[in-house]
């Protein structure tokens, strides 16, 4: 499907009356339903989930009363025209209660249920995802259909992913070469959702899904963090697996010593960062499992040996580093949790250059029409990702059990 330029949209705003009358209709509910069903097409065919849509497609200031939605965006002045919570009205009963009136008798805004649970859940709670992507991720990506794997090649040396460098005068650059290959990104379907019946929505309020939305987000989470540490471990058909070096290829060096196997010996942590710098991917983010987080943590947290009181974090804090991972130079390598990581492992990479996600135009919408047909409210969290490796060189595994 050939996606619309977005100019066509933004050129065509309308009032939020003009849009969203038709969805508003409460004693016609097929009419409504169409409706509905005509909006989520629509932001489909731009390839955007219901908010961007709403928020480029609605023009607040072209409202019979533009004051009504003073300070709005588009997707906002949506909520509020169709009795919908917006800002500081989620902690309000009535007002919630009034949402659930909307969903019931006017099915074609259930179009915007999914956006509006999770603006209540946003609101409601700040719950901590010990597992996140955005500490993997360079970058976030929408796509329309196939994305084939590309490679970065060096002209000159093919082995050698550097292309910049001095030049003598007149001399020539070294070129890189960004290479599609003829395998494609594996893309997964991720999602799952719960379906209220028609009796529920009478009896029941917005905000009673909040705990039950907080935890699909969570379990969204782990599955994507599963999926891009099985990638940056295993690579792909185009990119190797990551590099394993074991800790003790850093014993007796610089006065390491011999390492303890099963237990991250911190100088030898230190020679293979060194290492991955000298090599010219210097590592900045490490990844590892709750075992390997705690021997981590107990790189800084024992106090030292000739002062009981203080520990090497507190030293450290002193000096001016921000405690959170292991300081090298003037920076920070921060921990990343997966679940997924081996045991007795560390994943280190550098984040800004490994690894891209990517997210199939339309696919955050494609559950909301089967929710404006039924009788039934259905809140799903789905997406269609996948994840692409942008530079192979940037990743190695350090193995502290040998």
């Amino acid at each position: 499907m050939d996606l619309k330029p977005l100019t066509q949209l933004t050129a065509n705003r309308k009032a939020p009356e003009g849009l969203l009358a038709a969805l508003a209709v409460r004693d016609n509910k097929r009419a409504s339903a169409d409706a509905g069903l005509q909006l989520v097409n629509e932001a489909r065919s731009y390839g955007l989930e219901m908010r961007d849509f709403l928020r480029l497609a609605v023009d607040p200031m072209a409202a019979e009363k533009p004051e009504l939605y003073e300070g709005l965006n588009g997707y906002e002045a949506a909520l509020k025209f169709l009795n919908l919570p917006v800002g500081n009205d989620y902690d309000s009963g009535v007002v919630l209660d009034l949402a659930s009136d909307t969903f019931e008798y006017s099915p074609g805004t259930r179009a915007l249920f999914p956006e509006v649970v999770d603006d209540v859940v946003r609101f409601a709670s700040r719950q901590v995802d010990y597992e996140n992507l955005e500490s993997l991720i360079a970058s976030t990506r929408t796509i329309n259909g196939v994305e084939m794997i590309s490679t970065v090649v060096n002209d000159e040396n093919p082995e050698d992913y550097k292309v910049f460098g001095p030049v003598s005068e007149f001399g020539r650059f070294r070129i890189g070469s960004i290479k599609t290959s003829e395998t494609r990104v594996k893309m997964w379907k991720i999602g799952g959702g719960y379906r209220t019946s028609y009796e529920f929505q009478r009896r029941s309020r917005l905000d009673l899904l909040t705990p039950y939305a907080n935890r699909m987000q969570r379990e969204l989470n782990l599955s994507k963090v599963g999926l891009a540490t099985d990638l940056l471990i295993n690579g792909d058909t185009v990119n190797v697996p990551a590099n394993v070096v074991p800790q003790s290829s850093f014993d007796n060096l610089h006065g390491a010593g011999v390492a303890e196997k099963g237990r991250i010996a911190y100088k030898n942590l230190l020679q293979w960062f060194v290492a991955r710098a000298k090599a010219g991917v210097p590592i900045d983010t490490v990844v590892g499992n709750w075992d390997a987080y705690l021997d981590w943590l107990f790189l800084f947290a024992l106090p030292t040996a000739n002062a009981t009181t203080r520990t090497d974090a507190e030293n450290l804090a002193a000096t001016g580093f921000r405690i959170g991972g292991v300081p090298i130079l003037n920076g920070q390598i921060n921990f990343v949790l997966s679940t997924t990581m081996p045991a007795g492992q560390l994943l280190g990479f550098r984040k800004g250059e490994t690894l891209e996600q990517l997210i199939e135009a339309g696919s955050l919408i494609s559950e909301s029409e089967r929710a404006v047909q039924t009788q039934s409210i259905t809140y799903v969290k789905s997406e269609v990702s996948g994840f692409r490796l942008v530079f192979g060189d940037t990743r190695e595994i350090y193995d502290y059990t040998k």
